[in-house]
């Protein structure tokens, strides 16, 4: 009989291609992966990848077996999410996917009144852009910035994110203020966003006032990009909610910015009346369900 641990194995290479991004994902080594498959092919007598230098790439064997495995993986985790779903306890590992400036600015501040009042709950956050997939437990939450279109998810727009011009103290000193932002940002070092989909509003705002600005850096992170500004670096778009509250950061006024940022909380619909998932969900509902 085929071994669910060693196909989660197998699945974990399929879709990370290689063994060491299986084992990534998976949190342990990339040699316990490479003798877990071993040991799966060994029992099915049949090579399932043919290992080239663009990676693992599934065999006719391989194929045949996916489907199976992918069934198997349903049903193993549908049967944990039931299980969790009736967990009525405030106690135990809960899993949020989240950016990294949502985690540092918005709810690190925070956490100290939640552990008081939840200390059997061990938050495990999740600091990435990548979009989990909550149907494979990849996470409990997920805060997104685009709104999901998983089967079975609940989904709630919890807040809205304003973004606009802020420099330190420290680099208007040496630069004085844009004279008019709204229309140019001529002579200014800039920090724009990484040049993605992910961030197209932000940096086309930015378009038509880049002429005579320099453009000293970019970044995927948000957080980055606010020590950046903190330290002096240039100007950005920053979320108003985060940069008003650092007395070293000053307002550039323009009248208008990108347009807002929409924070969705998301969480399978098997556990969302978990006690311990519950109380995470109204946890950082109640931070962000606010004016920003």
């Amino acid at each position: 009989m085929l071994d669910w641990d060693d196909l989660r194995y197998f699945l974990a290479v399929h879709r990370a291609g290689t063994l060491a991004g299986a084992a990534q994902a998976l949190h342990i080594n990339p040699t316990t992966v490479g003798r877990r498959l071993a040991a799966l092919e060994e029992q099915v007598g049949a090579r399932l990848f043919d290992r080239t230098p663009d990676g693992y790439l599934v065999t006719q064997a391989g194929s045949d077996l996916l489907p199976r495995a992918e069934r198997m993986e349903g049903e193993a985790i549908a049967l944990e999410r039931e299980i969790a779903g009736a967990d009525r306890r405030f106690e135990g590992v809960v899993r949020v996917n989240v950016t990294e400036m949502l985690a540092t600015r918005f709810i690190t501040p925070h956490l100290p009144k939640f552990n008081e009042q939840y200390p059997g709950i061990v938050l495990d956050m999740n600091c990435s852009n990548r979009a989990v997939n909550l149907g494979r437990r990849e996470a409990d939450i997920a805060l997104r910035l685009a709104r999901p279109h998983e089967e079975n998810v609940v989904t709630r727009r919890i807040a809205t994110i304003h973004l606009t011009l802020y420099a330190a103290q420290s680099y208007l000193d040496r630069k004085g203020l844009p004279e008019e932002p709204e229309k140019s940002l001529a002579g200014h070092d800039l920090i724009l966003f990484a040049d993605s989909r992910a961030f197209s509003k932000e940096n086309d705002w930015f378009t038509t006032r880049l002429e005579g600005a320099r453009v000293v850096m970019r970044s995927d992170s948000v957080s980055f990009i606010f020590g950046a500004v903190l330290q002096g670096v240039g100007i950005a778009l920053l979320p108003r909610a985060a940069a008003d509250s650092e007395p070293r950061l000053v307002n550039i006024p323009i009248e208008t910015g990108p347009e807002p940022r929409v924070v969705w909380q998301t969480v399978h619909r098997d556990l969302k009346d978990t006690a311990r998932i519950r109380v995470v969900l109204d946890f950082i509902g109640g931070i962000l369900d606010a004016p920003t």
